[in-house]
């Protein structure tokens, strides 16, 4: 076969995954496209092993790549600009076909240094760069190469778009979702076509279970596994089986998330695709540990906290540490939870990927700890005991029926209060900030969801905590604020209004019985079309002669998060 033909076998296989073929057979060309010389070939060897390298997460590869593209090209220029030189003379391809070939492979280099300022989390780099080729695109140069140029730009923005969710900034992933849609031809045209269209299915299925749009993910999921397997893509086949599986756990289907996840990982494993291949673990570890399975679930986040640290993902590392610190709770092993929880601390402090709600979140564990431990002070009888096996561990959590025994001016109860005060100290504050962006989203589904999936698990902690403490003053704040809940405006104020109805993520679920939701931080955007706003309501007061409502919790809200939970108005009476 000619090498033309078989850069496009390389490129098929490329396309179905088998990327050690593509890798080999694009190395064994060269010898031919050195005695051909070809520039053009071998530019197109190192623009398709760039992008072999850039899934594999081989970065130095891809940087190579990107050199060797680089250097040609810029010869080229450097012929262009001085026709007469003797480096002129050596060149046999038509001038049409230089001209051509610079504006390609450029284009080319573009996108795969796109692809590796995101993957490395340099997402402002990355930004830049995708702006910088959309705008080459548009100039209009080599009109012949436009479908190529349409086709660069979407798998940038999806390789931009991913890797931004994999840093809860999906605030900034939905605008690039949305244009990589508004242009998507539907169509099976060819494997290429296909091939992105497979891409954007995984990617945006993704991004919508995530987001908590699982009935928008089932379509495109099903569709782009469709799509793969007429093709007989069998990795592409299982990334679609591993999305649907973690929509599975976000409806609460244990049984179809193990299934979904059994059958996707023995390609991913196979494939050696070492991202997904950790979160088939976490996944595994979920429906164990809602099995009862504490020891086999453990197991399973070991699996994946190791791969994640050896790809150098903090924020994964972090949530998967909070994960295996509920390992801990249940084993009453307290110290090490909180152990755990303060090296995942540390995790996201390293990280320069952070948002107020991930430090809110962390509290609010480390506030579980000690309420955990505050119960087992108590004699609550599901706390595990640190000497008993795994067996014990199991039966005991089983046969838990959730009562406490400690009667008032008891040890244990004396032991137990200043633990559910701390408790609350962290609980509180973290509850109130997370509820209060509920106030700032225009978009009721939205605001429905954020309510539903993340304020009322963290408030229905924080009222528990507080309930157990048995510091009535502290329920009747909370139940007032809750049944106060905002204020209608006709005045929009747009410096209130967030972006967070785009952030659910079911990536960081802290509790075995459903999928948590964690919400990458918003930028304040402009609403004047707004006939109305949803508003926090000013600082309440229940009693004439003392403070606002959980005034001292608020102001813990504001000092660790930033969040002001009240508008600054007068302060509103409750009584009558």
């Amino acid at each position: 076969m000619s090498v033309p033909g078989e850069l496009e076998r390389a490129r098929q296989l490329a396309f179905a995954d088998d990327h050690a073929g593509a890798q080999a057979l694009l190395l064994a060309l060269m010898p031919q496209i050195v005695a051909l010389d070809r520039d053009d070939l071998a530019l197109e060897v190192f623009a398709q092993l760039g992008e072999v390298y850039l899934v594999r997460s081989a970065y130095d590869g891809v940087a190579e790549c990107v050199r060797r593209i680089r250097d040609c090209v810029s010869v080229y220029v450097q012929i262009a600009a001085d026709p007469f030189s003797k480096d002129a003379a050596q060149v046999t391809l038509p001038p049409d076909v230089v001209d051509e070939m610079v504006i390609r492979y450029t284009r080319r280099a573009d996108h795969l240094e796109i692809g590796l300022a995101a993957a490395a989390g340099d997402h402002e780099a990355a930004a830049a760069g995708l702006a910088d080729l959309i705008a080459e695109s548009d100039a209009g140069a080599a009109p012949n190469l436009a479908d190529e140029a349409l086709e660069l730009i979407m798998r940038a923005r999806i390789s931009c778009a991913v890797a931004l969710a994999d840093d809860d900034g999906h605030v900034r992933a939905e605008p690039l979702w949305d244009a990589v849609l508004a242009v998507l031809d539907e169509r099976e045209q060819n494997a290429g076509s296909d091939h992105l269209w497979v891409l954007v299915g995984i990617g945006y299925g993704r991004f919508c279970v995530e987001t908590g749009r699982l009935a928008e993910a089932e379509p495109y999921l099903r569709r782009a596994g469709a799509r793969a397997e007429r093709r007989r893509w069998e990795l592409a086949s299982a990334r679609v089986l591993l999305e649907r599986s973690a929509a599975a756990w976000s409806r609460s289907d244990v049984v179809d998330t193990e299934r979904l996840v059994t059958l996707a990982y023995p390609v991913i494993a196979q494939h050696a695709i070492a991202h997904d291949v950790s979160r088939c673990w976490l996944y595994f570890g979920l429906t164990r540990m809602a099995a009862g399975a504490l020891e086999a679930a453990d197991e399973c986040w070991q699996h994946a906290q190791r791969h994640w640290e050896e790809l150098g993902r903090p924020l994964h590392v972090h949530r998967i540490l909070l994960q295996r610190s509920w390992t801990e709770i249940f084993r009453g092993r307290y110290a090490q939870a909180r152990d755990a929880i303060e090296q995942a601390r540390g995790v996201l402090d390293s990280s320069p990927r952070t948002t107020w709600l991930q430090y809110a979140r962390l509290d609010d564990l480390l506030g579980s700890v000690w309420r955990a431990e505050a119960l087992a002070d108590m004699g609550f009888d599901g706390a595990g005991d640190p000497d008993e096996g795994w067996r014990e561990l199991e039966a005991r959590l089983a046969g838990s029926r959730g009562v406490v025994d400690a009667a008032p001016g008891t040890d244990g109860y004396e032991r137990a209060m200043p633990k559910f005060e701390r408790a609350a100290e962290l609980k509180i504050p973290a509850a109130l900030a997370v509820d209060s962006v509920r106030h700032t989203l225009a978009d009721a589904i939205a605001r429905l969801r954020w309510t539903a999936a993340v304020s009322a698990p963290i408030l229905a902690g924080a009222f528990a905590v507080a309930w157990e403490w048995e510091n009535v003053d502290l329920v009747a704040e909370l139940i007032e604020y809750q049944c106060a809940r905002g204020t209608f405006t006709a005045q929009p104020d747009p410096s209130m209004v967030v972006d967070w109805e785009v952030t659910a993520t079911a990536a960081t679920p802290a509790t075995a019985d459903r999928a948590e939701v964690a919400f990458a931080a918003g930028a304040a955007v402009a609403t004047t079309s707004a006939l109305t706003r949803l508003g926090p309501l000013p600082p309440l007061r229940m009693d004439p002669a003392g403070p606002p409502v959980l005034a001292r919790y608020r102001e813990l809200a504001r000092e660790r998060y930033g969040r002001v939970v009240t508008s600054a108005e007068p302060v509103w009476t409750t009584w009558p």
